[in-house]
C-alpha cells in the first residue's frame, strides 16, 4: 500500500471526531416534543399514517413504466446515431409513433384523470376560517 492510504486511514477518523466534538459543543439543546417525536413521510406520529388513496394513483404509476422504458430504449439509438442509417431512423419513428398512439388512447379513455372525491366543498354560508 502507498503512503496515501495510511494518511487517509488516520486522517478520516481524526476529522470525524473533530467534527463530532464541534457539533456537540456548538449545538443548541432546545428540544421539544414535536422535535423528538418520530417522523415518517411528512406526517406527524399522532396522525393516521395509513390513508386511503384512489386506485388511479397506482394506475398512473403502472402507465408510467412504458414511457420510462421508452427513454431507455431510445438512448442506444441516440448514442449510435452516426452508425445507424435510414433503417434505424425508421424503427425509432415507428417505435415513438406506437407509444404516442398508446398515450393518446390512454388519455382519451380517461385513464390519467384522478377523481377528486376527497375534496369537500365549503358551504356557501360558512366562512373558511370559522
Amino acid at each position: 500500500m502507498t503512503n496515501t492510504v495510511y494518511i487517509y486511514s488516520i486522517l478520516i477518523p481524526i476529522l470525524g471526531l473533530i467534527l463530532l466534538v464541534v457539533n456537540i459543543l456548538f449545538s443548541t439543546k432546545d428540544s421539544f416534543n414535536a422535535k423528538t417525536d418520530p417522523f415518517e413521510c411528512g406526517l406527524s406520529s399522532w396522525q393516521q399514517t395509513r390513508a386511503a388513496y384512489h386506485v388511479s394513483f397506482t394506475l398512473i404509476a403502472i402507465l408510467f413504466l412504458p414511457f420510462d422504458l421508452e427513454v431507455s430504449s431510445i438512448l442506444p439509438y441516440a448514442l449510435n446515431l452516426y452508425t445507424t442509417n435510414g433503417y434505424g431512423l425508421s424503427i425509432i419513428i415507428i417505435f415513438t409513433a406506437l407509444l404516442s398512439v398508446g398515450f393518446i388512447f390512454e388519455y382519451q379513455r380517461g385513464a390519467l384523470n384522478i377523481p377528486k372525491n376527497h375534496i369537500k366543498p365549503l358551504n356557501d354560508n360558512k366562512s373558511f376560517y370559522n
